[in-house]
């Protein structure tokens, strides 16, 4: 098994401010691992001396989330690898229910898992399959009118008026006259309480930001874009009570002053893909990947690191330089008794 021990400093432009506890994306494959065992013994250090540790996951051979305490526009980050150390369990403290400890559930799409603590796993209806998308795989909806959806009968425990609604999504076909529902909170046959659409409206293709959808018809926010076929996209929605807000790649597009929690019925539903609450169901034709929701606010500049990270992952890290020392103390000691003969 091959070791190693890089480091990486973090693109300042792509930090606009200081964030907390924020989970970045590392693409493995950049630092030269090729084998499911060299990433799952992946430690992750602040520090050359790896005094500092921080908590991480690994979803595949390719992808790996860090949760940094504190990232700046110049943090500097040290991945260490033997081969030989197993995985962390998820519960250990540098364990992958650590890096999620500021969400409700987060989705890699890679399967139907949630990685957060709080297990609300999905159920696949109508086998939507899993294929690449934007970091490793994703979930893959198919064309339209084909009845394939991902949801969790649960309300991820969002009863109050904080929500994070975000990820990625890239159209399978263009839309037509059907509306392409991609991720909602709250579906409970009769209202919707908080969702993100695209659709074609009075001619003009355009995402639609909800709250309240079917009770309150102004409680929505408007932003005319065409998505198309050829790339991908990072919406985002949140709502703090008093404001609605919606980002697309980073930037917000609309706002909206509203007030009162989601909505008046039991919200009892997170779904991706369709949209169970209308007379008769959509569905979307979509591909989608790393849905988040979150019981908190998330900030503009939060948002934006999210999508620069997550967007262009090579930029926003850099290049990956040999920090020396890398693997167990005995492979160490091995590497250098080659390296003197």
């Amino acid at each position: 098994m091959a070791a190693g021990f890089k480091t990486a400093t973090v693109r300042s432009g792509d930090v606009p401010a200081t964030q907390t506890d924020f989970p970045t994306y590392v693409d493995l494959d950049r630092l030269g691992i090729t084998t499911l065992a060299e990433a799952e013994s992946v430690r992750v250090y602040a520090d050359s001396a790896k005094t500092t540790e921080w908590a991480r996951e690994i979803v595949s051979l390719t992808e790996m989330h860090v949760k940094v305490p504190s990232l700046t526009s110049s943090t500097e980050i040290f991945v260490d690898w033997d081969g030989v150390r197993a995985d962390y369990a998820v519960t250990d403290t540098f364990g992958r229910n650590a890096v999620w400890t500021g969400d409700r559930a987060v989705y890699h799409l890679n399967n139907v898992n949630d990685s957060t603590s709080n297990a609300y796993n999905l159920t696949n209806n109508g086998t939507a399959v899993f294929n690449a998308a934007k970091i490793s795989d994703g979930v893959d909806f198919g064309t339209a009118n084909t009845t394939k959806s991902l949801e969790v009968t649960n309300d991820l425990g969002i009863t109050g008026g904080n929500i994070t609604l975000s990820g990625w999504v890239k159209l399978n076909t263009e839309i037509s006259t059907a509306t392409y529902p991609l991720m909602i909170q709250g579906d409970s046959g009769t209202h919707v309480n908080y969702d993100i659409v695209y659709a074609l409206r009075n001619g003009n293709q355009q995402l639609i930001f909800n709250r309240q959808r079917q009770l309150i018809s102004n409680n929505q926010i408007f932003h005319i874009v065409t998505l198309g076929t050829a790339n991908w996209n990072y919406v985002a929605l949140t709502y703090d009570g008093t404001t609605m807000r919606a980002y697309l790649n980073g930037v917000q597009v609309g706002t909206l002053t509203t007030s009162g929690n989601g909505g008046g019925a039991a919200i009892d539903r997170f779904i991706l893909g369709a949209d169970k609450g209308q007379s008769s169901i959509d569905e979307a034709s979509t591909t989608q990947d790393e849905t988040r929701v979150s019981s908190t606010v998330k900030t503009a500049n939060w948002l934006l690191t999210e999508y620069n990270n997550q967007n262009d992952e090579a930029t926003f890290w850099g290049t990956w330089t040999d920090a020396g020392g890398g693997g167990t103390a005995a492979q160490s000691a091995r590497r250098g008794v080659i390296m003197m003969m």
